[in-house]
């Protein structure tokens, strides 16, 4: 039957089920985003599992759903069947009743009756041949609808023990279809949940890392300027010893920029003043900005002109992005940045993120005009 292998499936399935990773009834939080988007990947994992079971079981249900009006449809044939037997049986017996009536009525059919009323011996040998066959064939007539019916009888026993056994099995599907259906819709909640979580967990270290890094180029661009200031009191010193020596108190001091060392700190205080400005194409400044465009803007700011391009500006970018120091541009195919120290970057990455934090491990060569 097959009631008794969709029980077995049954079984394994429900079996299967709890072997799916269950739903926590409640959720720990994962200490970084990595270990939450695990989380988050197995749980969309064991959904789809269970949309799968579910499908698996509502087609079981569908199947059983079709034996058991298949078999509804053979019992009321049979029971049709049952009806027209029980009608000719009628019939038959009715018939075989009135020839019994009419025979005694009429004195019953004697062989010497069959004998005298033939009026050949032809006549009487059929005549005897056929009385015979006419008392059997009613007999044997009422006893094949007797027979049929009791076959039709039996046949609908089976059908009605067969339509108990669907209708069970059907009953148990239905229970598991509601049960997958439960256990889906808390996937479904704790799916929700965890992907509420990993946003927020990379939003807190989205603002960590941002906050790390603007205190890491805070304190370089600190460092430069103490260098810059170092530097330039020492060159002050060597200029009025060489002064004193040569008697000059003059001179033109010359009329070139001075691109030693403070440039830098410009440029990188000049990028941390646009992190949060927009993104728009061909745009240089000041509050919206593509990424060449940011890079130029940046170095305006010290004094230092240079192309509004990035394949213009990839031209001085001549040494690894891993070497890059702050204030140098950083470059790939189609994209620049400015390097603020300690690995980080602030671009304008493009119309949905618009001017923000990056890192220079996604560039190729780095570098700058002034050296």
């Amino acid at each position: 039957m097959h009631s008794k292998f969709f029980r077995g499936v049954l079984a394994m399935l429900l079996a299967a089920i709890l072997s799916v990773g269950g739903v926590p009834a409640t959720m720990a939080y994962a200490d970084t985003s990595e270990e939450i988007q695990a989380r988050l990947d197995q749980a969309k994992a064991d959904l789809d599992a269970l949309y799968e079971q579910a499908e698996e079981a509502a087609e079981e249900y569908n199947h059983t759903q079709v034996l058991l009006d298949e078999t509804n449809a053979q019992i009321e044939a049979t029971q049709e069947e049952i009806a027209q037997t029980q009608a000719a049986l009628a019939e038959a017996r009715a018939v075989l009743g009135e020839r019994m009536a009419a025979n005694y009525k009429a004195g019953g059919v004697s062989f010497l009756s069959i004998i005298f009323q033939a009026s050949s011996f032809d006549e009487l040998v059929s005549n005897i041949y056929y009385a015979d066959k006419i008392a059997k064939s009613d007999a044997e007539a009422i006893e094949t609808v007797k027979t049929l019916k009791a076959e039709l009888q039996n046949k609908e026993n089976e059908l009605e023990a067969k339509r108990n056994e669907q209708e069970e099995l059907l009953a148990q599907q239905q229970e598991q279809k509601a049960e997958l259906d439960r256990r889906a819709a808390e996937a479904e909640t704790y799916v929700a949940n965890l992907d509420q979580e990993l946003q927020d967990k990379l939003e807190e270290e989205r603002i960590a890392a941002e906050e790390a890094a603007r205190k890491a180029a805070e304190e370089e661009a600190a460092r430069l300027a103490a260098e810059q200031a170092a530097r330039e009191a020492e060159e002050a010193a060597q200029q009025q010893a060489q002064q004193q020596e040569s008697g000059d108190e003059g001179g033109d001091g010359g009329s070139s920029v001075d691109y030693s060392g403070d440039w830098r700190s410009v440029v990188v205080s000049a990028a941390y003043s646009r992190v949060g400005c927009s993104y728009v194409y061909a745009a240089g400044g000041p509050n919206s900005f593509d990424c060449s465009g940011l890079t130029s803007w940046c170095y305006a700011q010290a004094g230092i002109g240079i192309g509004h391009s990035s394949g213009s500006q990839s031209g001085f970018c001549t040494k690894p992005a891993s070497q890059a120091v702050a204030g140098d541009v950083v470059w790939r195919p189609g994209h620049v940045g400015i390097c603020i120290g300690n690995g980080q970057t602030i671009e304008a990455f493009s119309p949905g993120q618009g001017v923000g934090f990056g890192s220079v491990y996604s560039f190729q060569t780095a570098g700058s005009p002034v050296g």
